[in-house]
Order: structure tokens, then C-alpha cells, then sequence
């Protein structure tokens, strides 16, 4: 038996040594057959290949849409050409940066070429792919883009610019003609710009669509290099933003497919792209293939100029994440512009950005020289030089300061290291709106500082073509309206600029002083990158030992069961020498950050920065007096708020009698932060992002103490420090911390910019902290169906004593014949904080006229929209400020209505006449006090029903379901 079993053993090892030695010998033969033929072998199928994680009810939530602000395009104020809707010329037709048309006569990306090694991500069939029924989302709501995203058998074809959407499920978007029109460009509201890119139609239809040639494993995304894209602006925030934004998240692993085929553009960001995709980009144009793919996106996610949002970025992309992949495309080697060593001869760089043509430095070599002469080490930076893009790139990163009359080279910020500073030269023309949105803006999500220069009217050449009584010195406006052609050719291409040496001197001795140690001292660590470091790696976090304490909430009774004793230590503390770091070049806040060994002394309002090290930041006086308040430029409200002092001391330090183990953060509870309003943008948002990073472990110090805040947020403070409150002002003992930050760090109004957040906190990030702390539902506002009897519901935030609707009865009738459930904020409803939340996070619109109701947006779920009634009064500026760009920070879709004269019960008051009405600039002249009486504290608005009715109308549009079959 066995040796018969060993035989049979013998006879399979022998069948198997024939049948290795036959693959052996074939192996030249298949090798031969795949490399010679057209069936390349199929890559293994993607996990990750939709554009959305998945297509549920929550549909918007996995697309959320780009803001519908009043946000214009301004491609056409940074070197661009008039655009075709306001002049008789095309996107060729460029001045001085043309787009040029497109080439169509080559295929760069043809993946499916037989011989190809790389990228082969495809393979010929002559069958159909078995595909589940496909499933989509398109947005036609944003102002800058249309957007369509396609999920399960999606086919297209590029010769006849067609996608097929195969076999739709019933729980898919699908329009009811069956097909959309997309221009895959990001200037829709451009109509003449629109018009010159190519047009990609979608169909839902499965009995017409073509067999499939070529199948993908991964995902395609189709976008134009048409339009602008020679300028290097546009390049940026039509074309390489928003193709980071939509493309990012799949780390190369998707398909570039490009219409209008630009070859010197895709020549020329060919490093981005490779980064970008492991593929050779697709010309769809020229492509005859009928290419299938897993998912297909028409159009990519552009949120603003030179900017992405967070809120609406589905990966949450910030324009950190988008330079910091740009500093690894060209292998850039600064992150931090960082002060430089004046005793040891180091001088700060400055790039001076030249142009030839139009808006140069008349008199360039004087300003070279008064930059030399300051103290910079001057780099030029002329056009021929920007032909080299990876080459530049590493001398813009080398730079701490870049200087140029506004034009696209400026886009080239984009390469600056953080905390490097622009200085932009505006045009004289009243162009600073544009120059501040293209490049002033955008320069703080980057994390740059920003001066914006604007030169007088002796400063213009225009001054040599123009006299002194001419529109172009005495009426701008009036040029200006003749339309974007005239201002185009007067005041962007047809001046230079002759710089006032002795005033531009002063602008660049405040910036190099902020580019140079302030003392020998101060080492090289970068103001906005100093973080108070936690308890050192041997200690407990969160030992304190005060033995006086109140512990009045659970998380401070776990802690003391977590081993502390309760004693005080009256000892001083064996602490390492301390380091400091100060920021003070901020408009809203002064900020200081010392660790090692710091005690503070709260009745004497006095922090000690015990035994200094070298490398540590110390005033020359010793002294520095913060007000940790940011309302900064606000002199009088920085009055009332407690001046805290920072000794740089180790003689007259007090001992220690309480000692505690983590950081401590001290800010201020008094100025205008009864004001719920106030109580956001200077109080919580700064605070949260100044501590989250501690997860609870951190000593919140307040000074100005108001006992009513502590009270009314104590469930956001207990969220941030698991410690009870100190009172800075009553407090008579000693303490010393490991770390001390004087001042919360604040960014701009009811914002957060992720660039200058030390740990990149965004406002979606506060939003979902807040969502956690009052148990909040709803992340994402999502369309109702409205054959189900489902109502969109709309919040009306009411006001009593000024600002009220005056036919509040009326306005309400109407948006429920509409069609909405209306949800009555009364101000009595919101003095109950957590239950409000509730409220408001139930709602999915939001319709109040400006004030410090409106502040309940940050509880509106992403989607939700914002109605602001603006007050009579060209208030519109500070409302868009206070509520409106903010909201888009917040992924909230935004609408502005603002009164007619007619509107306002101002009309009752005063004659039609009179200044009020006819020249309320003069009443703004006359100081704040005056506006707010008048047109804040001084008016109610009656609502023009009709007009009302038609905003809501549309409103109502975008919440419910698109049809039945849209769940």
C-alpha cells in the first residue's frame, strides 16, 4: 500500500516538473503576445473609484455645491483680456497674457497605445462592461461652475464630446429631457468666455449608448484648458486649483481627461499633472474611443479666485494642502520665512516682479536701490526669467518678500514660503476692490502677510497722457462704466507706474523690521509656528495642585480621582530655561507664547518669563503690555479691556504656591462679548482655535471676568478644558505653568484661516466641535420631497426694538404659500442656548435682517441657506463682512436682499431729500455713532412682498427634489 501511494506520489511530482518545464518554454510566447497585441492585462479593480463615497439620500452631502455669492469673476483685472461679454474681443485675443486656441491635432493621452509600459490602466473589449445600474449628481448652482458626477456605467465618447450615463437607478439624478450641457470651465457667469469652451453633453440613456472600446479601472475627470489658461493667473485659479480640489483624493490614480486640448499648457504643467495623475492626460477632443469608466466627473470644484474652501472642498482642501503639494512637485525647500541674523550679516530677500509693457516700475533702478539701501538683498524677477517654471519657483520660495504692480506674475505667491509678506503695487484707477480680491485675499488663506501699495495720482504715467480735469483723475467711475474694455485699456494696459521713493521707502523699512531678529536673541523660530508646549513627556497632564479649588463639573472630578493630592506646592519649580515667542504684526490681536518656567500673579495682572535662554525672544525694556482682546485697531474698546504685562525676569519673580502641569491660556471675557455676535468671532472661535489642539487639557485664564458668558457657553468652555475657570482678576495666588499663551489667536470676522491656524483648523472644524457639544443631528441640509409632503423648513430670526420686519405677518404667509414649514426665532426662543441649536440645526433656510441673530448660522447645517436683509443705508459692505463671506466659510449657500427706499420706515421719518436718502455717505462721514442711531438702531424694514416672494421662490427650488426620482 505504500509503496504503491509512493509511486503515485512519484507520478504527480514528475507531471508537475513537465508542466513547469512547459510554462518555461511558452513564457517567451506570452510575453510576445502581450506585448504585441491589444489585449494588455487588466489592472486589479480600484476600491476607492467613485467620486462620491456613495450616492444616498444625503446626495448633496457628498457634493456639496460653491457658494452663491456675490462673489464677481475677476479673471479679467489680473493680466487678462477684456472679457468677451463686456468687449467685442475673444479669449484669443489677449493683450497681455492671450489665451492661445486650442491644438487639436495630437493625442498625448491615448492610454490604450499597445506598446505603452506606463500607465497602462486599460484594455480593448468588444463587449459591454456588466456595470450596476449608474447613479448621479449634478450641481447647477454655484456662480463659477457646473458640475455633474457619474457613478456605475458611465461611457464617452470625446469626437463627439458626449458622456452616457447607462441604465440609471431610480434613486439617481436624471433630467427630465434626459440630457445636460456642461461648459467644463470655471467662469460661468462669463457668458462670452462660456461660449468659447467646448460644450460636453450628458445623456441618461441606455438603448443609444454606444459598446464600449477601451475600459478604465479608475476614475475620469474632464476639465477645459481653455478660456484664460495662457495667463498665468487664470492657469492658477481656473485651471490648477480647482483640479487639485477634485482630483487630489485619489493620489494619481485617476484619468485627466482635457477638452479644448492647450498643448503649451499641459507642456507646461506637466510636472502638476504627473503629480496630479499617473496617466498621460486624455485630448478628448481628438479621442474616437468609446472609453468606460467606474465614474466620470464633468467639470472641476472651483470655490473662489486663487482659493479653495473647506467647507465646499468634499476632501476638506485648504490652499495649505494645495502649496504644500506644489512645494513637493518642484522640491521646494522652504516651508517658514523665517527672521534672518542682521548682526551675522544675513539679509531678508526680496523678489521684485518686473513687466515690460504695461504697469512697470518707471523708475525701477531707484527702487532697487532704496531697497538695497534698507538692507534687502534684491532679486529681479523679469518676465524672461518666469519662462523656467520649476527653475522660478525656487527663487520666489528662496524669497521673504515679493513686490509687483498687480498682474498675473503675481500669481506667483503661490511659491513664497509662510509669513513671507506681498506687497502689491495697485493701479491708479480705483482698481484696489480687484487687486485685494486676486491677490490681497487669497494671500491670508496662504499664509502670507499682505500690504497693498496704492500709488497717487502723481505716481500714474497716466499723468503725462491725461489732464489734471480729465474723468481718468477727477471721475473714475464714469470711465469705468463704460465698460470692462475702457477700464482694460486706460488703467490696467495703459500706464506705468513711477514709484514715490521716500513713501515706498517707508513701506519697506516696517516690512524688512519684521524680517530681521528683533534683538541678536531671537533665533530663527518662525512667529506663527511657536505652539505652547504640552507638560513635559514625564509628567501627568492635567495634575494640578490646588488644593483651594472648585471643581464643578465631571470631567474635574475624574481628574482629581486620577491621583492628585490636593497639596499646593510653595516651592519654586525645577524648570527648564524659558523661550518666548511675541507676534504683534496682526490688526486684530497681539500674541505672546512663553514655555518653560512661567508663573503669573492674576490680582497684579503680571506673567513672568523666568530665566530667558539665548535663543528665547526679550523686549529691550523687559516689558510687553498685551491686551488679549482682538478688537486691536479698535482703540477705545482696547481701553476697557485689562492690560496684562510680561516680565522677562528672574530676580523679582514670585515663588510659586500653585503649580500646575498643563498650558494656560488668557484672554478676555470683557468688551463687546455680551453681544452674541461678538461672543463668536472674538471670543469662541479665537479660543477654539487656540486650545482644541490641548483635547481638554489646557488652563483657561480669563480676565475681564463676565460671569454671565462663563455661564451662558459653560458647555463649549467644559468642552475645551476639563478645568474650571480662573479668574484672572481675583485671583491672589501664584501659579506657575509650563507654558503661558497671552491672547487667543483671531483671523478675521466669524472665520478661521487654515493657512494661519497653527494645527490648520478650518471653520467646519468649529462647526462639527459645535454639533458635538449640543448633540446636533443634521451635518447636511438635503432636499425634501415634495410628492411626499415634505417641507422645507425656514427659520425667521426676529428682532423687536430695531431692524424688525414691520409686516412680519405678511412675510410669513408668504413663505408658507410657498411651500415652507416657517420656524419663528423670536428673541425670547434664544435665550435657552442648547435648545435653539436644536432649533436652527432643524432649519434649512435662514432669513433675518443683519444683526447678532444671525449668528445662530453657525448651528445651520452645510447646504443650508442664508437670507441677510441688509439695512437701509449702503450697509452692505459690513453686513457681506459680517455674515456673507463668512458663510461660505461655513458651506453655506448665501443670499443678499436689500431694501429699496420704499423698504425702509426710514421713509417716515425723514424727507425724500434728504441726506439719507440722497448722499448717506455724509451721514457715515459723520462717525459710527451717527449710523448706528440712524440706519442700525433707527429703522425696521417693510418687505416688498412680491419682490420677497420671488427670492424665496427660487430658494424653495434648491431645497426640494429636482423630480420624484431624485431622493
Amino acid at each position: 500500500m505504500k509503496k504503491a501511494m509512493r509511486k503515485e506520489s512519484g507520478k504527480k511530482l514528475v507531471g508537475r516538473a513537465v508542466a513547469r518545464a512547459l510554462v518555461w518554454l511558452l513564457l517567451p510566447v506570452l510575453v510576445f503576445v502581450v506585448l504585441y497585441s491589444d489585449h494588455m492585462p487588466r489592472v486589479l479593480q480600484l476600491q476607492a473609484t467613485t467620486l462620491y463615497p456613495s450616492f444616498n439620500s444625503d446626495l448633496v452631502g457628498h457634493a456639496p455645491p460653491s457658494p452663491a455669492s456675490s462673489e464677481q469673476t475677476l479673471g479679467e483685472a489680473v493680466d487678462a483680456p477684456p472679457s468677451p461679454a463686456t468687449s467685442d474681443q475673444t479669449p484669443g485675443a489677449a493683450v497681455d497674457a492671450p489665451p492661445s486656441p486650442a491644438s487639436r491635432d495630437e493625442t498625448p493621452g491615448d492610454v490604450i497605445s499597445a506598446n505603452k509600459s506606463q500607465g497602462d490602466i486599460a484594455r480593448r473589449q468588444d463587449t459591454d462592461v456588466a456595470a450596476p445600474r449608474s447613479k448621479s449628481v449634478c450641481d447647477f448652482s454655484s456662480e463659477r461652475m457646473d458640475i455633474c458626477a457619474m457613478q456605475g456605467d458611465v461611457r464617452m465618447h470625446g469626437k463627439s464630446a458626449t458622456v452616457y450615463v447607462v441604465s440609471a437607478s431610480d434613486d439617481s439624478y436624471r433630467p427630465e429631457n434626459g440630457t445636460v450641457k456642461i461648459h467644463p470651465y470655471p467662469r460661468k457667469s462669463e457668458e462670452g468666455t462660456m461660449q468659447a469652451i467646448r460644450e460636453v453633453s450628458i445623456r441618461w440613456s441606455g438603448l443609444d449608448a454606444p459598446r464600449c472600446t477601451v475600459t478604465h479601472d479608475v476614475p475620469a475627470v474632464v476639465f477645459s484648458t481653455g478660456g484664460f489658461l495662457n495667463n498665468f493667473f487664470h492657469a492658477m485659479t481656473d485651471g490648477l486649483i480647482p483640479l487639485f480640489n477634485t482630483v487630489r483624493e485619489y493620489d494619481g490614480r485617476v484619468q485627466l481627461v482635457v477638452t479644448d486640448y492647450n498643448h503649451k499648457w499641459v507642456d507646461k504643467f506637466q510636472d502638476i499633472l504627473a503629480a496630479l495623475s499617473m496617466y498621460p492626460v486624455i485630448d478628448f477632443d481628438a479621442d474616437n474611443k468609446v472609453r468606460c469608466f467606474p465614474s466620470v466627473h464633468v467639470g472641476t470644484e472651483s470655490h473662489k479666485e486663487m482659493g479653495i474652501i473647506p467647507a465646499f472642498s468634499r476632501k476638506g482642501y485648504t490652499m495649505t494642502d494645495f502649496r504644500n503639494f506644489l512645494r513637493s512637485v518642484y522640491s521646494l525647500k522652504r516651508e517658514w520665512a523665517t527672521p534672518v541674523n542682521r548682526t551675522a550679516g544675513d539679509r531678508p530677500r526680496l523678489l521684485m516682479v518686473l513687466r515690460r509693457k504695461s504697469r512697470a516700475f518707471a523708475n525701477e533702478a531707484e527702487a532697487v536701490a532704496a531697497a538695497t539701501d534698507i538692507g534687502f538683498e534684491v532679486v529681479l524677477g523679469a518676465p524672461e526669467a518666469m519662462g523656467d517654471m520649476a527653475r522660478f519657483a525656487e527663487v520666489v520660495n528662496s524669497c521673504d518678500v515679493m513686490v509687483g504692480v498687480h498682474g498675473a506674475g503675481l500669481t506667483n505667491l503661490v511659491f513664497l514660503p509662510r509669513n513671507a509678506t506681498l506687497v502689491q503695487v495697485v493701479p491708479w484707477g480705483d482698481m484696489s476692490w480687484g487687486a485685494n480680491a486676486a491677490f490681497g485675499a487669497p494671500s491670508a488663506d496662504m499664509g502670507l502677510r499682505y500690504v497693498q501699495y496704492e500709488p497717487t495720482a502723481e505716481e500714474t504715467t497716466l499723468k503725462y497722457i491725461y489732464p489734471r480735469d480729465h474723468a481718468v483723475f477727477t471721475d473714475i467711475a464714469s470711465i469705468h462704466r463704460q465698460g470692462y474694455g475702457m477700464t482694460w485699456a486706460i488703467f490696467l494696459n495703459g500706464q506705468n507706474i513711477t514709484l514715490d521713493i521716500d513713501r515706498y521707502r517707508g513701506v519697506l523699512q516696517q516690512i524688512y523690521h519684521d524680517s530681521v531678529m528683533a534683538n541678536p536673541s531671537f533665533n530663527s523660530v518662525p512667529v506663527v509656528e511657536a505652539p505652547p508646549s504640552p507638560a513635559s513627556t514625564g509628567e501627568t497632564p492635567g495634575d494640578i495642585l490646588d488644593a483651594n479649588r472648585d471643581l464643578q463639573n465631571e470631567k474635574g472630578h475624574l481628574a482629581m480621582k486620577a491621583g492628585l493630592d490636593g497639596s499646593s506646592i510653595k516651592s519654586d519649580v525645577a524648570a527648564p530655561r524659558s523661550k518666548s515667542v511675541c507676534d504683534f504684526s496682526s490688526e486684530r490681536m497681539d500674541i505672546c507664547t512663553m514655555q518653560g518656567d512661567v508663573r503669573m500673579h492674576g490680582k497684579s495682572a503680571t506673567v513672568y518669563v523666568v530665566s530667558a535662554s539665548d535663543d528665547s525672544y526679550r523686549p529691550e525694556n523687559g516689558t510687553v503690555k498685551i491686551h488679549p482682546y482682538p478688537r486691536k485697531s479698535e482703540e477705545g474698546t482696547m481701553q476697557a479691556i485689562r492690560e496684562v504685562t510680561i516680565r522677562w525676569s528672574g530676580l523679582d519673580a514670585p515663588r510659586c504656591t500653585v503649580t500646575h502641569d498643563v498650558p494656560a491660556v488668557v484672554f478676555s471675557t470683557g468688551g463687546f462679548l455680551n453681544n452674541f455676535f461678538h461672543a463668536m468671532t472674538d471670543g469662541l472661535i479665537p479660543l477654539f482655535n487656540t486650545v482644541r489642539e490641548y483635547d481638554g487639557r489646557v488652563q483657561l485664564v480669563v480676565t475681564d471676568y463676565n460671569h454671565k458668558w462663563v455661564d451662558k457657553f459653560q458647555d463649549i468652555l467644559t468642552a475645551l478644558s476639563m478645568y474650571p475657570v480662573i479668574d484672572f482678576d481675583a485671583d491672589d495666588k501664584v501659579r506657575c505653568f509650563p507654558s503661558v499663551h497671552v491672547g487667543t489667536e483671531s483671523h478675521k470676522e466669524m472665520g478661521i484661516i487654515p493657512a494661519l491656524s497653527r494645527k490648520g483648523y478650518t471653520m467646519t472644524d468649529f462647526r462639527n466641535f459645535l454639533r458635538s457639544v449640543y448633540s446636533l443631528k443634521r451635518e447636511w441640509a438635503t432636499p425634501v420631497n415634495r410628492t411626499a409632503g415634505d417641507r422645507p423648513r425656514l427659520l425667521m430670526v426676529l428682532r423687536r426694538k430695531s431692524r424688525a420686519f414691520a409686516n412680519e405677518a405678511e412675510a410669513i404667509a408668504a413663505a408658507t404659500d410657498i411651500g415652507f414649514e416657517v420656524v419663528l426665532g423670536a428673541p425670547e426662543a434664544m435665550s435657552d442656548m442648547a435648545r435653539f441649536a436644536e432649533v436652527v440645526n432643524s432649519c434649512d433656510v435662514m432669513v433675518g435682517v443683519h444683526g447678532a441673530g444671525l449668528t445662530n448660522l453657525v448651528f445651520l447645517p452645510r447646504n443650508a441657506t442664508l437670507v441677510q436683509v441688509v439695512p437701509w443705508g449702503d450697509m452692505s459692505w459690513g453686513a457681506n463682512a459680517a455674515f456673507g463671506a463668512p458663510s461660505a466659510d461655513m458651506g453655506l449657500r448665501y443670499v443678499q436682499y436689500e431694501p429699496t427706499a420704499e423698504e425702509t420706515t426710514l421713509k417716515y421719518i425723514y424727507p425724500r431729500d434728504h441726506a439719507v436718502f440722497t448722499d448717506i455717505a455724509s451721514i457715515h462721514r459723520q462717525g459710527y455713532g451717527m449710523t448706528w442711531a440712524i440706519f442700525l438702531n433707527g429703522q425696521n424694514i417693510t418687505l416688498d412682498i412680491d419682490r420677497y416672494r420671488g427670492v424665496l421662490q427660487q430658494i424653495y427650488h434648491d431645497s426640494v427634489m429636482a423630480n420624484p426620482s431624485f431622493n
